[in-house]
């Protein structure tokens, strides 16, 4: 309902057959109201499809209605369709909590930067946070008091809440894909490393390869940061070794594109030369030919998640960490 729809005080009190000062009152949260008067107020209420104007109740108590989102990262991340997924996941919930969400995409580098003074200032009830390549930043503002999130698992032992899609048992399960298919030989290209996710990816899939008697060769091993363009360079990379390989396993799903355009590229078939899994199973991942076989994360409900935790620290409940499963997706690239 738009704000020129939304029933004001004078029409909810015609409604009631009282005072718009009881209907202050009722909507604040006074209880020294009668309670039949209450009643019929908050059944007008109901009858008339009245929702609280948020920047008002905000001023009533002492909150702004404002979550902010922060991605420890430059603007490329809206390359990755992985952050409008998660983003819709987290704005859906926080809206049914009549709570909006502030969008900041930033390298984090500083406690005392432009980020930390704003999430310091009051003008954001909670923040969440994802892709933290730094937690010092986010341990100051917890201690101060501002509810904090995390997407992704802590990278100290600091007591954070947070929610994370198992990282380590997805690329492990796509490395033994690649192994049980019958290759001899399998590559990675891992994402930004100074992230949890990345080397929670990194360490399953070595252990996948251990798992069949092999030990991890480091050659075999580019460093990515998440985006096609890194998929396309350490592809290159891995080729200019001169190690051989007939299977890729990439950190998420633009790297295995950008990895199977340089493997092309290069005259290699996908999959008889080389088979290649990604991570995420985004939307790229169904619509690129060969159509790729990946992890799934469920990445709307990460978003879901982290959101969830964040009403649940803002009402004062307890709050528990999650880990949400993945499932391989098989395609025709591996």
């Amino acid at each position: 309902m738009s704000t020129q729809d939304r029933p004001t005080y004078a029409e909810i009190s015609s409604h009631a057959g009282v005072s718009q000062a009881t209907v202050s009152r009722v909507l604040n949260g006074d209880e020294r109201v009668h309670p039949d008067r209450a009643k019929r107020v908050l059944e007008s209420v109901a009858a008339l499809g009245y929702r609280k104007n948020r920047a008002a109740s905000a001023l009533a108590s002492g909150r702004t209605g404002l979550i902010a989102v922060v991605i420890d990262d430059d603007m490329r991340v809206f390359n990755d369709p992985f952050w409008s997924a998660v983003s819709s996941g987290v704005s859906r919930v926080l809206q049914t909590a009549e709570l909006q969400t502030l969008l900041m995409v930033s390298n984090m580098t500083s406690p005392t930067g432009a980020i930390a003074h704003y999430l310091n200032s009051g003008d954001v009830d909670g923040a969440i946070f994802f892709q933290l390549h730094s937690e010092e930043f986010v341990s100051k503002l917890a201690a101060r008091g501002l509810p904090v999130v995390i997407a992704g698992t802590p990278l100290s032992s600091a007591d954070f809440t947070y929610v994370d899609s198992d990282n380590f048992g997805g690329a492990r399960q796509a490395t033994h894909h690649l192994l049980q298919r019958g290759c001899k030989s399998i590559a990675s290209i891992t994402g930004d490393i100074n992230a949890s996710a990345a080397r929670q990816r990194l360490d399953g899939y070595r252990q996948g390869v251990r798992d069949f008697g092999i030990e991890p060769d480091n050659d075999l091993v580019a460093y990515g940061d998440y985006s096609h363009e890194s998929g396309i360079e350490q592809m290159r990379v891995l080729l200019s070794r001169g190690v051989e390989f007939d299977g890729v396993f990439a950190a998420n799903d633009l790297m295995a594109v950008g990895a199977m355009a340089a493997l092309e590229e290069a005259g290699r078939k996908i999959p008889d030369d080389v088979a290649v899994v990604g991570f995420d199973d985004s939307l790229i991942a169904r619509t690129t030919r060969p159509a790729l076989t990946t992890i799934r994360q469920d990445i709307t409900e990460l978003g879901e998640a982290v959101a969830e935790l964040m009403i649940q620290k803002l009402a004062g409940e307890e709050t528990f960490s999650r880990i949400l499963p993945t499932e391989l997706i098989v395609r025709d690239s591996a």
